[in-house]
């Protein structure tokens, strides 16, 4: 719909049916123009949130703080991306399982996934599902996953000293969030065989 200012907005049926612009020449003004105004701006907002999810998987906090650099209105956000997650389109629970899932078989540690997945705003209890669900799915291992991310980075570090090349290791393994137990661990095994 174009208005007399030759602002376009985009809308569903219901708000043009509730502001009485169904048919062509229709005035708007007072309340009815707000409420319309409004839909537009969460129609708008829902559209740019769709663009974000169709490039990759988002959470609602990634999304909210997407949408707010383009519309400081905090409520608009809110209700634009209430809408998504109403018919399904956004969901956080199924962001942290697809992530937790995709970074444990990267090799990433569980300490490594959480940490992750709460930058990303989602909650600790779906964290810790999506993370117990994805190690169960795919019978992670925890010191398995460290010995494989261990002797892979071995291997680059072989022409450096050994206790140079050990210290680069036992970061490297930190970094991806292994506790000191397992660390511990694999570098025995690395370091006799």
């Amino acid at each position: 719909m174009v208005l007399s200012n030759g602002q376009q907005c985009v809308v569903g049926v219901e708000a043009l049916a509730d502001a009485g612009a169904t048919r062509v020449g229709a005035v708007l003004e007072g309340q009815r123009l707000e409420r319309f105004l409004h839909a537009a701006a969460v129609t708008a907002l829902v559209d740019k949130a769709l663009g974000a999810l169709a490039r990759g998987r988002r959470t609602r906090r990634e999304l909210e703080l997407r949408l707010r650099r383009l519309q400081p209105d905090a409520r608009l956000v809110a209700e634009a991306l209430d809408r998504l997650e109403a018919s399904g389109v956004l969901s956080d629970a199924e962001v942290a399982h697809a992530e937790a899932a995709s970074r444990l078989r990267r090799g990433d540690a569980p300490a490594r996934v959480r940490q992750t997945l709460r930058r990303k705003g989602v909650d600790s209890r779906s964290t810790e599902a999506a993370i117990t669900h994805a190690m169960a799915e795919d019978g992670f291992d925890e010191i398995a996953a460290c010995r494989g991310q261990a002797e892979k980075r071995w291997r680059s570090l072989s022409a450096l000293e050994p206790a140079v090349a050990r210290r680069r290791l036992v970061a490297f393994l930190q970094r991806r969030g292994f506790g000191g137990h397992v660390i511990r661990s694999v570098l025995g095994e690395l370091e006799r065989g």
